[in-house]
Protein backbone atom coordinates (compact mmCIF):
# COMPACT_ATOMS: atom_id res chain seq x y z
CA UNK A 1 0.00 0.00 0.00
CA UNK A 2 1.16 3.44 -1.04
CA UNK A 3 2.42 5.55 2.34
CA UNK A 4 -0.29 7.99 1.15
CA UNK A 5 -2.79 5.67 1.18
CA UNK A 6 -1.74 4.48 4.32
CA UNK A 7 -1.98 8.16 6.24
CA UNK A 8 -5.33 8.51 4.18
CA UNK A 9 -6.78 5.48 5.80
CA UNK A 10 -5.27 6.01 9.50
CA UNK A 11 -7.08 9.32 9.20
CA UNK A 12 -10.15 8.13 7.75
CA UNK A 13 -9.93 5.32 10.90
CA UNK A 14 -9.35 7.92 13.58
CA UNK A 15 -12.40 9.65 12.15
CA UNK A 16 -14.89 7.30 12.96
CA UNK A 17 -16.41 6.84 16.92
CA UNK A 18 -14.43 4.02 18.83
CA UNK A 19 -15.80 1.01 20.51
CA UNK A 20 -16.15 2.49 24.39
CA UNK A 21 -16.29 5.80 23.27
CA UNK A 22 -18.15 8.37 25.02
CA UNK A 23 -20.52 10.56 23.32
CA UNK A 24 -21.88 13.17 25.86
CA UNK A 25 -25.69 14.34 24.75
CA UNK A 26 -26.12 16.61 27.10
CA UNK A 27 -24.68 17.25 30.99
CA UNK A 28 -26.27 13.87 32.10
CA UNK A 29 -26.90 11.64 29.55
CA UNK A 30 -23.91 10.39 27.48
CA UNK A 31 -23.95 7.37 24.82
CA UNK A 32 -21.42 4.27 24.69
CA UNK A 33 -20.68 2.77 21.43
CA UNK A 34 -20.14 -1.12 22.22
CA UNK A 35 -20.95 -1.97 18.35
CA UNK A 36 -20.75 -0.91 15.20
CA UNK A 37 -24.53 -0.84 15.37
CA UNK A 38 -25.29 -0.58 19.24
CA UNK A 39 -24.84 2.10 21.66
CA UNK A 40 -25.75 2.21 25.60
CA UNK A 41 -27.39 5.12 26.85
CA UNK A 42 -27.37 6.29 30.28
CA UNK A 43 -28.34 8.82 32.59
CA UNK A 44 -27.37 8.68 36.23
CA UNK A 45 -26.17 5.24 36.27
CA UNK A 46 -29.30 4.02 34.43
CA UNK A 47 -28.60 2.44 31.10
CA UNK A 48 -30.51 1.70 28.31
CA UNK A 49 -29.72 0.89 24.55
CA UNK A 50 -29.97 1.79 21.41
CA UNK A 51 -29.83 0.14 17.71
CA UNK A 52 -29.47 0.89 14.17
CA UNK A 53 -30.07 -1.16 11.15
CA UNK A 54 -30.45 0.24 7.49
CA UNK A 55 -31.61 3.67 8.34
CA UNK A 56 -33.86 2.15 11.18
CA UNK A 57 -33.48 2.46 14.93
CA UNK A 58 -34.97 0.79 17.89
CA UNK A 59 -33.95 2.37 21.73
CA UNK A 60 -35.29 0.57 24.71
CA UNK A 61 -35.86 2.13 27.92
CA UNK A 62 -36.14 5.68 28.68
CA UNK A 63 -33.86 7.68 30.62
CA UNK A 64 -35.20 9.52 34.12
CA UNK A 65 -36.40 12.53 32.92
CA UNK A 66 -38.36 13.98 29.98
CA UNK A 67 -35.72 16.37 28.98
CA UNK A 68 -33.16 13.62 28.88
CA UNK A 69 -35.52 11.41 26.76
CA UNK A 70 -36.22 14.31 24.39
CA UNK A 71 -32.57 14.69 23.87
CA UNK A 72 -32.12 11.10 22.87
CA UNK A 73 -34.95 10.96 20.80
CA UNK A 74 -33.56 14.16 18.68
CA UNK A 75 -29.75 12.29 18.86
CA UNK A 76 -31.17 9.15 17.50
CA UNK A 77 -33.96 10.88 14.64
CA UNK A 78 -30.51 12.98 13.48
CA UNK A 79 -29.16 9.57 12.25
CA UNK A 80 -32.64 7.12 11.39
CA UNK A 81 -36.30 7.13 11.84
CA UNK A 82 -37.03 5.27 15.38
CA UNK A 83 -39.46 2.23 14.54
CA UNK A 84 -39.88 1.24 18.03
CA UNK A 85 -39.21 2.58 21.69
CA UNK A 86 -39.34 -0.82 24.46
CA UNK A 87 -40.68 -0.38 27.85
CA UNK A 88 -38.70 -2.75 29.55
CA UNK A 89 -40.31 -2.45 33.33
CA UNK A 90 -42.49 -0.27 35.20
CA UNK A 91 -39.84 1.75 36.96
CA UNK A 92 -39.43 5.42 36.23
CA UNK A 93 -35.62 4.86 35.70
CA UNK A 94 -37.07 2.94 32.36
CA UNK A 95 -40.44 5.14 31.78
CA UNK A 96 -40.11 8.16 33.33
CA UNK A 97 -40.03 9.20 29.69
CA UNK A 98 -42.80 7.64 27.97
CA UNK A 99 -45.12 10.64 27.39
CA UNK A 100 -42.21 12.38 25.78
CA UNK A 101 -41.88 9.06 23.49
CA UNK A 102 -45.29 9.17 22.80
CA UNK A 103 -45.66 13.05 21.85
CA UNK A 104 -43.08 12.47 19.14
CA UNK A 105 -45.36 9.56 17.83
CA UNK A 106 -42.85 6.77 18.27
CA UNK A 107 -44.71 3.54 18.41
CA UNK A 108 -43.88 1.97 21.67
CA UNK A 109 -44.16 -1.76 23.29
CA UNK A 110 -44.20 -3.48 26.78
CA UNK A 111 -45.48 -6.76 27.82
CA UNK A 112 -48.87 -6.79 28.54
CA UNK A 113 -48.07 -6.93 33.05
CA UNK A 114 -45.73 -4.02 32.58
CA UNK A 115 -48.82 -2.06 30.88
CA UNK A 116 -51.52 -3.81 33.83
CA UNK A 117 -49.27 -2.28 36.45
CA UNK A 118 -49.16 1.14 34.50
CA UNK A 119 -52.74 1.36 34.80
CA UNK A 120 -53.23 0.44 37.77
CA UNK A 121 -50.77 3.20 39.11
CA UNK A 122 -51.95 6.33 36.60
CA UNK A 123 -48.90 5.80 34.43
CA UNK A 124 -48.38 6.37 31.17
CA UNK A 125 -49.49 3.27 29.00
CA UNK A 126 -47.38 1.80 25.54
CA UNK A 127 -49.71 1.45 22.10
CA UNK A 128 -48.60 -2.21 22.11
CA UNK A 129 -48.22 -5.04 23.85
CA UNK A 130 -47.27 -8.85 24.26
CA UNK A 131 -47.62 -11.67 26.88
CA UNK A 132 -44.26 -13.31 27.17
CA UNK A 133 -42.18 -12.89 23.28
CA UNK A 134 -41.88 -10.22 20.63
CA UNK A 135 -39.64 -9.92 17.53
CA UNK A 136 -39.55 -6.43 16.09
CA UNK A 137 -38.03 -5.87 12.61
CA UNK A 138 -35.62 -3.30 12.89
CA UNK A 139 -34.34 -2.31 9.00
CA UNK A 140 -33.80 -5.86 7.53
CA UNK A 141 -32.94 -7.32 10.99
CA UNK A 142 -34.90 -8.57 14.55
CA UNK A 143 -34.85 -7.56 17.56
CA UNK A 144 -36.55 -10.27 20.60
CA UNK A 145 -38.48 -8.56 23.56
CA UNK A 146 -38.55 -11.90 26.34
CA UNK A 147 -39.98 -11.41 29.64
CA UNK A 148 -38.61 -14.78 31.57
CA UNK A 149 -39.75 -14.14 35.28
CA UNK A 150 -40.00 -12.35 37.75
CA UNK A 151 -36.99 -10.87 39.40
CA UNK A 152 -36.25 -7.04 40.30
CA UNK A 153 -39.88 -6.27 39.04
CA UNK A 154 -42.79 -8.96 38.34
CA UNK A 155 -42.92 -7.49 34.82
CA UNK A 156 -39.05 -6.80 33.77
CA UNK A 157 -37.65 -8.08 30.30
CA UNK A 158 -34.84 -8.45 28.00
CA UNK A 159 -33.88 -7.57 24.89
CA UNK A 160 -31.85 -9.80 22.51
CA UNK A 161 -29.93 -8.81 19.48
CA UNK A 162 -29.43 -11.70 17.55
CA UNK A 163 -26.90 -9.97 14.61
CA UNK A 164 -25.23 -8.43 17.04
CA UNK A 165 -24.86 -10.72 19.82
CA UNK A 166 -25.73 -7.91 22.50
CA UNK A 167 -28.06 -8.77 25.53
CA UNK A 168 -29.95 -5.57 27.22
CA UNK A 169 -30.13 -7.24 30.61
CA UNK A 170 -31.78 -4.65 32.21
CA UNK A 171 -32.75 -4.61 35.90
CA UNK A 172 -32.89 -8.44 35.68
CA UNK A 173 -29.30 -8.40 35.43
CA UNK A 174 -26.34 -6.94 37.59
CA UNK A 175 -23.36 -5.21 36.81
CA UNK A 176 -20.16 -7.27 38.15
CA UNK A 177 -19.72 -6.57 41.65
CA UNK A 178 -22.52 -4.71 42.11
CA UNK A 179 -24.91 -4.02 45.16
CA UNK A 180 -28.19 -6.78 45.46
CA UNK A 181 -29.87 -3.47 44.81
CA UNK A 182 -33.61 -2.12 45.28
CA UNK A 183 -35.74 -5.25 46.70
CA UNK A 184 -39.15 -3.07 47.40
CA UNK A 185 -40.65 -4.88 44.51
CA UNK A 186 -38.24 -7.55 43.83
CA UNK A 187 -38.96 -11.54 43.98
CA UNK A 188 -35.87 -12.85 45.58
CA UNK A 189 -37.34 -16.36 45.46
CA UNK A 190 -37.27 -16.44 41.86
CA UNK A 191 -34.60 -13.81 40.79
CA UNK A 192 -31.78 -16.50 40.43
CA UNK A 193 -34.41 -18.98 38.54
CA UNK A 194 -34.86 -16.08 36.43
CA UNK A 195 -31.60 -15.45 35.40
CA UNK A 196 -30.83 -18.93 34.95
CA UNK A 197 -33.46 -18.93 32.26
CA UNK A 198 -31.85 -15.75 30.54
CA UNK A 199 -28.42 -18.02 30.69
CA UNK A 200 -30.39 -20.84 28.85
CA UNK A 201 -31.90 -18.63 26.29
CA UNK A 202 -29.10 -15.64 25.77
CA UNK A 203 -26.27 -17.74 27.49
CA UNK A 204 -23.98 -16.50 24.54
CA UNK A 205 -24.05 -13.32 24.22
CA UNK A 206 -20.84 -11.40 23.66
CA UNK A 207 -22.17 -7.92 25.30
CA UNK A 208 -24.91 -7.88 28.64
CA UNK A 209 -25.84 -4.64 29.19
CA UNK A 210 -27.27 -4.30 32.64
CA UNK A 211 -30.14 -1.49 33.85
CA UNK A 212 -27.34 -0.64 35.91
CA UNK A 213 -23.21 -0.21 35.77
CA UNK A 214 -20.87 -1.17 33.77
CA UNK A 215 -21.53 -3.43 30.92
CA UNK A 216 -19.64 -6.87 30.52
CA UNK A 217 -20.17 -10.26 29.09
CA UNK A 218 -22.01 -12.95 29.79
CA UNK A 219 -20.16 -13.17 33.38
CA UNK A 220 -22.90 -10.89 34.55
CA UNK A 221 -25.46 -13.83 34.04
CA UNK A 222 -23.48 -16.17 35.89
CA UNK A 223 -22.92 -13.45 38.98
CA UNK A 224 -26.38 -12.58 39.18
CA UNK A 225 -27.59 -16.40 39.39
CA UNK A 226 -25.12 -16.64 42.15
CA UNK A 227 -26.13 -13.46 43.64
CA UNK A 228 -29.34 -14.73 44.87
CA UNK A 229 -28.74 -18.29 44.87
CA UNK A 230 -29.12 -18.17 48.42
CA UNK A 231 -32.72 -18.29 48.29
CA UNK A 232 -32.94 -21.32 46.09
CA UNK A 233 -31.29 -23.11 49.01
CA UNK A 234 -33.78 -21.98 51.35
CA UNK A 235 -38.00 -23.51 51.84
CA UNK A 236 -40.14 -23.50 48.66
CA UNK A 237 -43.06 -23.16 51.11
CA UNK A 238 -45.43 -20.14 50.57
CA UNK A 239 -44.87 -16.89 52.44
CA UNK A 240 -48.72 -16.33 51.71
CA UNK A 241 -49.25 -18.23 55.05
CA UNK A 242 -47.39 -15.64 56.81
CA UNK A 243 -50.22 -13.46 56.63
CA UNK A 244 -51.07 -10.57 59.67
CA UNK A 245 -53.23 -7.73 60.21
CA UNK A 246 -51.30 -4.76 59.24
CA UNK A 247 -49.96 -3.35 62.46
CA UNK A 248 -49.67 0.50 60.84
CA UNK A 249 -53.27 0.67 59.91
CA UNK A 250 -53.62 3.83 58.58
CA UNK A 251 -50.62 5.02 60.30
CA UNK A 252 -47.61 5.52 57.70
CA UNK A 253 -44.70 4.62 60.18
CA UNK A 254 -44.18 3.36 63.86
CA UNK A 255 -40.81 3.47 65.42
CA UNK A 256 -39.35 1.46 68.61
CA UNK A 257 -36.21 2.24 70.20
CA UNK A 258 -33.59 1.78 73.50
CA UNK A 259 -31.91 5.26 72.99
CA UNK A 260 -32.63 8.16 70.68
CA UNK A 261 -29.39 10.91 70.40
CA UNK A 262 -28.37 13.60 68.26
CA UNK A 263 -24.79 12.92 66.96
CA UNK A 264 -23.46 15.50 64.05
CA UNK A 265 -27.24 16.60 63.22
CA UNK A 266 -27.95 13.06 62.41
CA UNK A 267 -30.54 11.07 64.41
CA UNK A 268 -29.61 7.92 66.01
CA UNK A 269 -31.73 5.18 67.82
CA UNK A 270 -30.34 2.17 68.95
CA UNK A 271 -32.17 -1.35 68.91
CA UNK A 272 -34.58 0.28 66.97
CA UNK A 273 -37.80 -1.04 65.40
CA UNK A 274 -38.73 0.83 62.65
CA UNK A 275 -42.12 -0.16 60.66
CA UNK A 276 -42.97 2.01 57.50
CA UNK A 277 -45.62 1.55 54.30
CA UNK A 278 -46.80 2.92 51.32
CA UNK A 279 -49.76 2.38 49.16
CA UNK A 280 -48.43 -1.50 48.23
CA UNK A 281 -46.04 -2.68 50.83
CA UNK A 282 -45.20 -2.81 54.24
CA UNK A 283 -41.36 -2.77 55.54
CA UNK A 284 -40.35 -3.76 58.94
CA UNK A 285 -36.72 -3.22 59.95
CA UNK A 286 -34.54 -4.59 63.20
CA UNK A 287 -31.12 -3.12 64.12
CA UNK A 288 -28.94 -2.45 66.60
CA UNK A 289 -28.30 1.31 65.28
CA UNK A 290 -30.65 2.93 62.71
CA UNK A 291 -29.88 6.15 61.18
CA UNK A 292 -32.79 8.71 60.07
CA UNK A 293 -31.80 11.52 57.73
CA UNK A 294 -34.20 14.55 57.10
CA UNK A 295 -37.25 12.54 58.83
CA UNK A 296 -38.56 9.33 59.13
CA UNK A 297 -38.79 8.02 55.76
CA UNK A 298 -34.77 8.60 55.27
CA UNK A 299 -33.73 5.23 57.25
CA UNK A 300 -29.45 4.02 57.01
CA UNK A 301 -28.84 1.24 58.39
CA UNK A 302 -25.57 -0.98 58.33
CA UNK A 303 -26.55 -4.54 59.84
CA UNK A 304 -29.88 -6.24 60.70
CA UNK A 305 -32.91 -7.51 59.85
CA UNK A 306 -35.68 -6.74 57.07
CA UNK A 307 -38.93 -7.83 56.29
CA UNK A 308 -41.29 -6.69 52.73
CA UNK A 309 -45.05 -7.40 53.16
CA UNK A 310 -47.13 -6.92 50.48
CA UNK A 311 -50.68 -5.67 51.34
CA UNK A 312 -53.73 -6.87 50.81
CA UNK A 313 -56.92 -4.72 52.42
CA UNK A 314 -56.11 -4.53 55.87
CA UNK A 315 -53.86 -7.71 55.94
CA UNK A 316 -50.05 -8.24 54.57
CA UNK A 317 -48.48 -10.95 53.32
CA UNK A 318 -44.70 -11.76 54.07
CA UNK A 319 -42.88 -11.62 50.57
CA UNK A 320 -39.25 -11.08 51.55
CA UNK A 321 -37.40 -11.78 55.48
CA UNK A 322 -33.00 -11.52 55.14
CA UNK A 323 -30.40 -10.39 57.09
CA UNK A 324 -28.67 -7.98 55.64
CA UNK A 325 -25.31 -5.57 56.00
CA UNK A 326 -25.74 -1.85 54.18
CA UNK A 327 -29.68 -0.59 54.36
CA UNK A 328 -30.77 2.53 52.63
CA UNK A 329 -34.70 3.18 52.23
CA UNK A 330 -36.59 6.03 51.16
CA UNK A 331 -39.82 6.89 49.68
CA UNK A 332 -38.94 7.46 45.71
CA UNK A 333 -42.61 9.04 44.79
CA UNK A 334 -46.39 8.22 45.09
CA UNK A 335 -45.78 5.44 42.31
CA UNK A 336 -43.15 3.48 43.42
CA UNK A 337 -43.40 4.32 46.68
CA UNK A 338 -40.50 2.60 49.32
CA UNK A 339 -37.40 2.03 47.94
CA UNK A 340 -35.62 -0.73 50.00
CA UNK A 341 -32.06 -1.00 48.98
CA UNK A 342 -29.10 -3.40 50.20
CA UNK A 343 -26.04 -3.84 49.36
CA UNK A 344 -25.51 -7.37 50.70
CA UNK A 345 -27.71 -10.13 51.89
CA UNK A 346 -25.98 -12.51 54.76
CA UNK A 347 -28.90 -14.64 55.60
CA UNK A 348 -32.66 -15.92 54.91
CA UNK A 349 -35.12 -16.25 57.50
CA UNK A 350 -37.85 -19.30 57.03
Amino acid sequence: MKKKNLVLLVFMVLQLPLFGQNIKISENLVLTKVSDNVFIHTQKNNNGIVYFNNNEAIVVSTPNSDTETQNLINWVENKAKIVAYVIDRWHPDAMEGLDIVKENKIKTYSTMMTKNIAQEKGLPLTDFTFSTKKRIKVGNKKVICHYLGEAHTSDGMVVWIPSEKILFGGNEIRNLNGWVGNIGDANLQEWSKTAGRIKEHYGTAKIVVPGHGKHGDAALIDYTIKLYDLFQKKSTKSNKSKKIINPLKDKSVLVKFETDTIVNNKRILTNARITIQDKWKLVKIESPQIELKDNEHQINSKIGRVQIYDKEKEFVCLRTDVNFNKLIVFELDETVGLVVVLIEITSVND
